[in-house]
């Protein structure tokens, strides 16, 4: 207790400031903070087992989330392709296997090929691509707060969806992907209808011709592609996920936890200090406190995903 004390309140044994505070005590802070963030990136590399970077995120909630935003905007949800996610998971296993991070492959592979090995024939298809996101909503926030992802999911020529997830090695970070495939089929085009021949009574056809029908040409229609991507997470198709500890997640909570207690700490220190009018020369508790505020924020948005 005298050591807790010591640490978190002013007296005459820390000369009158929270040893937590002091210059020594911020360095060790942000140096273990530095560490904790270096074991996170490294352990998976060496053998680590305890690391997951897709334990939140599921293709429904993917789904589900990207069809509320449609709502919203008045229009019809979409339906959810098999093959779509398939496509989706080809092509963010295609990334993850050949580390890129980009809408086309370095060979020259677009994504429209994810579609067409499986054989979904498209009239309109998009995609949005996501990473280093530890949940479905913040992964859909981004697209949303991104015009051209916007589009994609808005598109009201878009009728289906296939998402693909996917954790793995990318650019020697590890991370989890996310795959948003969009399509319309040529099903889904209005089609003219049929004429029915008129028939009359009481009309006796001279004679019967029997004709041999001619191949007819197939007449394929033109499209649109419309492509957007985003930062995705790539599931395996129909597979449980195993729930592990999300990096993303452990690195932005332990930050918060250092940052409110020493947020505390120094609200107590400064609260005592001003009560017991204890004069101190040259105190920066503050200015250390917002320094090391700074470099946590930082931490935090360099970790945040990014979308493309």
């Amino acid at each position: 207790m005298e050591k807790l004390i010591h640490l978190l309140i002013p007296r005459h044994t820390n000369n009158h400031k929270a040893k937590m505070l002091h210059s020594f005590s911020l360095l060790v802070i942000a140096s273990f903070l530095i560490l904790f963030q270096a074991v996170i990136n490294f352990s998976p590399k060496i053998g680590g087992a305890i690391l997951g970077y897709a334990a939140s995120i599921s293709r429904d909630e993917v789904v589900r989330l990207t069809n509320l935003k449609r709502a919203e905007a008045g229009l019809s949800p979409f339906s959810i392709n098999s093959s779509l996610n398939n496509a989706a998971y080809a092509k963010g296993a295609d990334m993850i296997n050949k580390d890129y991070w980009a809408h086309v492959a370095p060979d020259g592979t677009q994504p429209w090929a994810f579609f067409n090995s499986v054989g979904y024939k498209y009239r309109y298809a998009g995609e949005n691509l996501a990473r280093d996101f530890s949940n479905a909503n913040d992964a859909v926030t981004a697209w949303m707060n991104s015009p051209t992802h916007r589009d994609n999911i808005l598109n009201p020529k878009y009728k289906e969806i296939g998402i693909g997830i996917i954790d793995g090695d990318l650019a020697g970070s590890d991370t989890t992907v996310i795959v948003q495939f969009f399509g319309a089929g040529y099903a889904d085009a209005v089609r003219e209808p049929i004429a029915q021949a008129a028939t009359t009574e009481n009309i006796k056809p001279a004679a019967v011709a029997t004709i041999k029908p001619t191949a007819v040409p197939t007449v394929v229609p033109t499209f649109v592609l419309e492509i957007n991507t985003a930062p995705a997470v790539i599931t395996t198709p129909n597979a449980e996920q195993q729930v592990l500890v999300s990096p993303f997640t452990t690195t932005r909570n332990v930050s918060l936890i250092v940052v409110a207690l020493l947020l505390l700490v120094f609200v107590v220190d400064a609260y005592l200090v001003s009560k017991r009018r204890i004069s101190r020369i040259a105190g920066r508790s503050f200015a250390h406190v917002i320094f090391l505020g700074m470099i946590l924020s930082i931490v935090i948005i360099l970790r945040s995903g990014q979308i493309l």
